[in-house]
């Protein structure tokens, strides 16, 4: 199974000849309530793509249907070769999965969905054309399931593969891929690939996702053309996205990212000949607080599938409680 294939001539044609740039100057968008989109600058270049990073609602579809000639801006320009005719927009740039607009309903099955999407490729529609277009990139297995169940990889390929099958397509815009899950790795190479074939590509994602990628990105709202760094920090990704990501285990307590839960610390048990004071919280191994009896272990991290490195220790990632040589079990010693 493969998640997505590089476009092939017949699927997903080029761009007819070189292009030029997708250009946005200050775009805004006001709703009813208030401003969708505050201004926004971007240059998306034919054959490479472009993050846009911003929080939830802060504007992903209001920048996608203003790129894409669909909506009109309250402030600000869109133009493609200069030109910044909607209709011109329309027809060579391509929203992909974007929520409300060209999100396909989740209960319909997926041989349907692609049906559609063929048919405004000007394909064949039939059940053996979806067939062998699913096939041929290896997602045949999903082809009866309801849109909502095919894996977010899966479904993020082939909604691109589809959208750049339309004739005279000529940028992508991927709005918030993120949102379905998994690694960014995912969607960026789909959007790499494509952009390998000619197409210039617009990612909108959130601004965690584009410092695990490591890749310069366009603030959402920050008014300025240009790409704005990721500062690099403790989980700065390697600059090829493409490539593997490592995963660094903490070395001590305080190297513990915030999240991390107390059960996977290691604790020395209570001394019992100073009294039950607060026996629960060292039996359920809670050091969030500060009231329990014994000393701090080393602050060892119980990492998934590791073994126990130390000794007198007790061990409740599972939820089952060993006494350890020396402590007293706390049930025992309240019935007695």
């Amino acid at each position: 199974m493969t998640s997505s294939a590089p476009p092939d001539p017949a699927a997903a044609p080029a761009p007819a000849g070189p292009g030029g740039a997708l250009v946005a100057d200050g775009v805004a968008v006001d709703g009813t309530h208030g401003r969708l989109l505050a201004p926004t600058s971007l240059r998306a270049e034919p054959g490479s793509v472009l993050l846009v990073a911003g929080a939830p609602g802060s504007g992903h579809t209001a920048l996608a249907l203003a790129l894409a000639g669909r909506m009109r801006p309250d402030g600000g320009g869109v133009t493609l070769d200069g030109d910044d005719d909607p209709r011109a927009l329309r027809r060579a740039v391509a929203v992909v999965d974007t929520p409300g607009v060209s999100e396909p309903e989740p209960v319909l099955p997926l041989r349907t969905v692609v049906g559609e999407e063929l048919a405004m490729a000007g394909r064949g529609t039939t059940p053996r054309a979806v067939a062998e277009w699913l096939t041929a990139r290896g997602a045949q297995s999903w082809v009866r399931s309801r849109f909502e169940d095919v894996p977010a990889p899966v479904r993020i390929g082939l909604m691109t593969a589809l959208a750049a099958s339309r004739p005279g397509v000529r940028v992508l815009v991927l709005t918030a891929p993120d949102r379905h899950g998994g690694t960014p790795v995912t969607w960026w190479q789909v959007a790499a690939e494509h952009a390998r074939a000619g197409f210039a590509v617009v990612v909108t994602c959130t601004e965690g996702s584009a410092a695990l990628l490591g890749v310069p990105a366009v603030r959402l709202g920050g008014g300025h053309a240009g790409a704005l760094p990721e500062p690099a920090g403790r989980h700065a990704r390697p600059e090829d996205p493409t490539g593997p990501l490592p995963a660094v285990a903490p070395a001590g307590a305080a190297d513990l990212p915030p999240g991390w839960t107390a059960r996977l610390l290691r604790r020395r048990p209570a001394d019992p000949g100073r009294g039950d004071t607060d026996s629960g919280d060292t039996d359920r191994g809670d050091t969030d607080r500060g009231d329990t009896d014994g000393p701090p272990d080393a602050g060892t991290a119980i990492l998934p599938g590791s073994g126990d490195g130390t000794t007198g220790t007790t061990d409740t990632t599972d939820g089952d409680r060993t006494p350890d040589s020396g402590t007293t079990d706390e049930s025992t010693e309240r019935t007695s």
